[in-house]
């Protein structure tokens, strides 16, 4: 059955690909060759359906109960159904496309998809992962303005209609490669902002509208604009200016006899409370309401960090203690099970840590009446960059290697910002859902019965990351290394 996202583009969509077929990440080509495509973590399986227990409830009895002993994240899919829902309470004409590079776990997507979200995309194997949960690819933006000409005859083959541009050798390359595309012109709006996309996406408004001439003479069609704001944007009136540069776009493609249709004011929200939006949403429906009162006017968004990233917690098993003396100085240092070069690689200023005892009663503070210390938290690699937020002062009571560490607001740009050096495994995760978000969810057909564990023991830990042991005494006495004595 296919499970068609009820935030699609307002197009008609006939889908026929008879150049690349899937199965579990195996790809065959016109010309028989064969490969496999890698892409993203899967995540967490399974989760747990509590009734009566929170994910904190969890937490603790897989470290007190259940012998949890490597660092894990907890996923709370009830936290990412309350972050959507109010997005769509607070701008209901705006339909939300998550921009899935944030956090691509597979229970993630299956959620916001029963939430009837579409998907920002931005290479041929998020479209991949979208596209194997039979999702309509028409509910796919394929938002990045610099595409190879491989990745557009993939998106054009896997059945996306719509993607974005910026610059006129862009407009070249959709020309030959992927004409019947419908575009968006990406300008840039820049906020204040903790991550300025406007500095590599976007073109300026003096650029625009050679770029839309440009586009009208190679007979390919501009459908709407785009815009981001930045990452983490603190400054609302940018999208309101964004709103007002898209809106004389408009006006010029209709002088022209040409007519835009999707307006995109990307994302960019702030993600610590779920209220950051609100200011937004005031002054961006209200601008909407003035501008662009048509409501035959698809207007989308594109939200990552604000869906999930609340909705993850980080439990840090600490495997060190060490105290030394520099002159004129303690350091306290802590070394943890994960670090810069797994997924705490960018640490925000609202992301906390505070101190886990295992041996500490639930509602006992004598902990927090602990002078607490100036500490350095050091990563589980041999690197000695491994160091966890370094620009930050973290201050934490006494701890002990039976300690752990909780690591708040963790869902966005972690997982999918982890690399394997040293070979040191990325944590597993595990993923919670509340009995009532269970019963409105279990029988939408994105989901799967493996999907959910009813009645689950929540104590269970988590497999062992190590790899197998190779057990065999025999080695090759031919290969000359050298043995220590």
């Amino acid at each position: 059955m296919e499970t068609t996202a009820q935030t699609t583009f307002q197009n008609d969509f006939t889908h026929k690909n008879d150049s690349v077929h899937s199965k579990n990440g195996q790809f065959k080509l016109r010309n028989g060759t064969e490969y496999k495509m890698q892409y993203g973590v899967e995540g967490p399986k399974g989760a747990l359906v509590l009734d009566g227990y929170s994910a904190q409830d969890v937490a603790r009895a897989m470290i007190e109960k259940g012998g949890q002993a490597e660092t894990f994240y907890l996923l709370d899919m009830d936290e990412i159904y309350r972050r959507i829902q109010h997005l769509k309470k607070m701008m209901p004409r705006v339909q939300i496309f998550y921009a899935m590079k944030a956090n691509d776990w597979d229970l993630i997507l299956k959620l916001v998809v029963s939430l009837g979200t579409g998907f920002d995309c931005a290479s041929p194997c998020e479209i991949h992962k979208i596209t194997q949960l039979n999702v309509n690819p028409q509910s796919i933006i394929f938002a990045i303005p610099t595409k190879t000409k491989e990745w557009m005859t993939f998106a054009r083959e896997s059945g996306v209609k719509h993607t974005t541009f910026d610059s006129s050798y862009e407009l070249k390359k959709l020309k030959q490669h992927w004409p019947d595309a419908k575009l968006l012109i990406r300008i840039r709006v820049d906020g204040e902002c903790t991550y300025k996309l406007g500095e590599k996406f976007g073109c300026y408004d003096t650029e625009a509208i050679d770029l839309l001439e440009e586009a009208a003479t190679l007979g390919l069609s501009v459908v709407g604009v785009a815009f981001h704001v930045g990452s983490v944007c603190t400054s609302s009136d940018s999208y309101e200016m964004g709103l007002k540069r898209a809106k004389g776009l408009f006006e010029h493609e209709a002088k022209a006899g040409r007519h835009m249709k999707i307006v995109d004011i990307g994302g960019g929200f702030q993600s610590d409370c779920i209220d950051r939006i609100d200011e937004i949403a005031k002054l961006v429906n209200k601008t909407l309401d003035e501008l662009f009162p048509d409501s035959d006017i698809q207007v989308i968004a594109e939200p990552g960090r604000y869906v999930c990233d609340s909705a993850v917690t980080q439990y840090n098993s600490i495997n060190n203690i060490r105290r030394s003396t520099s002159p004129g100085e303690n350091l306290n240092m802590i070394y943890i099970n994960d670090g810069f070069h797994g997924t705490l690689h960018y640490v925000e200023p609202w992301q906390t840590v505070e101190l886990y005892s295992p041996k500490q009663k639930q509602n006992d503070n004598s902990q927090q009446d602990e002078k607490a210390e100036e500490v350095i938290l050091w990563g589980p690699t041999c690197d000695s960059f491994d160091r966890v937020m370094k620009d930050y002062k973290v201050k934490l009571p006494p701890c002990s290697p039976t300690d752990w560490l909780i690591h708040h607001v963790q869902g966005a740009y972690t997982w999918t910002f982890a690399g394997p050096f040293s070979s040191v495994p990325i944590p597993f995760a595990r993923a919670v859902i509340s009995k009532e978000l269970w019963t409105k969810l279990k029988d939408c057909p994105v989901f799967g019965k493996s999907d959910f564990v009813v009645n689950p023991d929540i104590s269970a830990p988590l497999s062992s990351s190590l790899p197998p042991l190779h057990k065999t005494r025999e080695f090759n006495k031919q290969l000359n290394t050298p043995a220590l004595i």
